[in-house]
C-alpha cells in the first residue's frame, strides 16, 4: 500500500498526518505526505516521501492574512485561494493515483474527491474535530451563531440546506466546470459530497464528540492523535529552569499560525498582574509581545506541550483541537479564547467536560481572563481534569487509525485486483 496523506494548514492540521504517516511506515507501508512546502523537512525526518501541495509563499498568503482569522471574512478569502489552485491540485494528486495508492485527506481538499471518482483510487477522509460534521441533531457551534446553538433540529436542517446552496453558488459552479472537463457529472450539495463515501475517520474519542444518528454511516472514531512531531523532545533549558523556580506558571499560546495576537498577549500580561502569577508566552512571533516583559513572564518560541503542560497551573489558548487534546491529556484546566473556525465549539465541549471554560472575544480582556482563571483553579475542576487525563492511559489512536486504513485499503485493493476494475465507482459522478 502507498498511503498518500494530504492536508493543508498549520501544525495542528499537519502533525496528525505526519504522526499517522510514521505509524503506517512502521507497519511496512510506503507513505507520501502532500502538504505545504513548510513541512518537507519534517516529513523527511520521519522517513516519509513528500510532494509540495503549495509553496511557502502560497501557504503564507492564506494563513498569514489577517482576514483568515476574522469570521465572515475568512470564507471568501479561502474560497478565492482554493479555487485558484484546484486544477493544479487535481493534476498533482492524479499523478499519485497509482494502482496501490490510497488517499487519506482532509475534506477541505475537494480535488481529492475528484481523483477518487475519476480513477477509483480508495479515499479516506480524516476529520480532526466534531465541528466538521454538519449535524442537525447536535449542531456544531458556528462563529457568529452561538446564540442559535439550542435551536431546534428543523432550523439546522434548513441551515445546512442553505450552506449547501451557498456552496453550489460560490464554489460548485467552478468545481463542476472541472468535473465536466474530466467527464464527471455535475454535483449539487457540495458539502454533502465533500466526505469520502467509503470511509471517514474521526480523530477524536466518543466521549469528546458523541456520534449522532445523522452522522455519516461510514464514519468511525479512533481517538485523539497525540503527536507533537518529535521535535525538541525536551524543554528548552531556560524554560525548564523558569518552571522549577516557583509556583506553577500559566501558559498562554494562541496557535502556531497566529501572527496577529498582540492584543491577546497584552490582555494575558494584565491578567497575570491581577492574579500575581507567573506566565509563559508561547509564540514564534516575538514582535507580538509587550516589550519589555517583566521577570515574572518568559517568552519561548516553541515548547513541546507534552512536557510543558504538566508543569503549569493552567493553559490559556485559542481552542485548536490539538492544544485542547494536549491540555486534557496533561490534566490541567484550560481557558479558551476562541478566534474562529472550530474553536468556539471546542471551547464549549471542554466546558461541558468540566475541564475548562471559554470566553467570548469581547470579554477576553485582562480582568475577564483573570476572573475566569480564578474560577478554574479550584479543587473540583482540578479533580475533573485529572479524571479525564486518566482516559489517555494506554490509548494509541494513531495506531488504531493506521490499522483502520490498512484494513480498508486491503479490502478495496484486493477487490480491484480480482475484478480488474477500479476499486469503487469507476469514474462515475454522484
Amino acid at each position: 500500500m502507498h498511503a498518500i496523506l494530504v492536508s493543508l494548514g498549520t501544525d495542528g492540521d499537519i502533525l496528525p498526518y505526519v504522526g499517522l504517516g510514521a505509524a503506517l511506515r512502521a507497519r511496512g507501508h510506503r507513505v507520501t505526505l502532500v502538504a505545504s512546502a513548510h513541512y518537507e523537512s519534517l516529513a523527511s525526518a520521519h522517513g516519509l516521501g513528500f510532494r509540495a501541495l503549495v509553496s511557502v509563499e502560497e501557504n503564507d498568503a492564506l494563513f498569514g492574512h489577517p482576514d483568515f482569522w476574522r469570521p465572515g471574512r475568512n470564507m471568501p478569502l479561502m474560497i478565492r485561494w482554493g479555487l485558484r489552485l484546484r486544477q493544479r491540485h487535481y493534476e498533482l494528486l492524479s499523478k499519485l493515483a497509482a494502482p496501490d495508492a490510497v488517499f487519506v485527506t482532509t475534506p477541505a481538499l475537494l480535488p481529492a474527491r475528484l481523483v477518487h471518482e475519476k480513477t477509483g483510487t480508495p479515499l479516506v477522509s480524516l476529520v480532526l474535530q466534531p465541528w466538521m460534521i454538519p449535524s442537525a441533531i447536535a449542531p456544531p457551534i458556528m462563529p457568529g451563531l452561538v446564540f442559535l446553538r439550542n435551536a431546534p433540529a428543523v432550523f439546522w436542517k434548513l441551515f445546512w440546506r442553505g450552506a449547501n446552496l451557498g456552496g453550489d453558488i460560490f464554489i460548485g459552479r467552478k468545481v463542476n466546470r472541472l468535473r465536466a472537463s474530466l467527464g464527471l457529472r455535475p454535483v449539487r450539495g457540495l458539502f454533502r459530497n465533500w466526505l469520502s463515501p467509503q470511509l471517514v475517520l474521526g480523530l477524536f474519542p466518543e466521549w469528546y464528540g458523541k456520534p449522532q444518528a445523522d452522522w455519516p454511516p461510514q464514519m468511525r472514531l479512533t481517538g485523539f492523535p497525540m503527536f507533537d512531531g518529535g521535535r525538541n523532545a525536551d524543554l528548552p533549558a531556560p524554560l525548564a529552569e523558569f518552571c522549577r523556580a516557583g509556583n506553577p506558571p500559566i501558559v498562554f499560546t494562541f496557535g502556531t499560525g497566529m501572527a496577529h495576537s498582540a492584543p491577546l498577549f497584552r490582555a494575558a500580561l494584565e491578567a497575570c498582574g491581577i492574579l500575581d502569577v507567573r506566565g509563559i508566552f508561547l509564540t514564534k512571533y516575538r514582535d507580538q509581545l509587550p516589550d519589555p516583559l517583566p521577570p515574572s513572564i518568559i517568552h519561548c518560541a516553541f515548547a513541546p506541550f507534552r512536557k510543558l503542560f504538566p508543569l503549569c497551573a493552567a493553559v490559556v489558548h485559542h481552542g485548536g483541537i490539538g492544544t485542547v487534546a494536549e491540555a486534557l491529556a496533561a490534566g490541567v484546566p484550560q481557558l479558551i479564547r476562541p478566534i474562529c473556525f472550530d474553536q468556539i465549539d471546542n471551547g464549549e465541549r471542554t466546558r461541558r467536560l468540566g475541564a475548562g471554560a471559554w470566553l467570548k472575544p469581547r470579554r477576553a480582556r485582562g480582568r475577564e481572563i483573570a476572573d475566569a482563571l480564578r474560577k478554574l483553579l479550584d479543587t473540583e475542576t482540578l479533580s475533573r481534569c485529572r479524571a479525564i487525563s486518566a482516559r489517555f492511559k494506554d490509548a494509541n489512536a494513531l495506531e488504531t487509525t493506521a490499522q483502520s486504513i490498512e484494513k480498508f485499503a486491503a479490502e478495496k485493493l484486493a477487490l480491484a485486483a480480482v475484478t480488474g476494475a477500479s476499486p469503487d465507482n469507476n469514474g462515475r459522478g454522484n
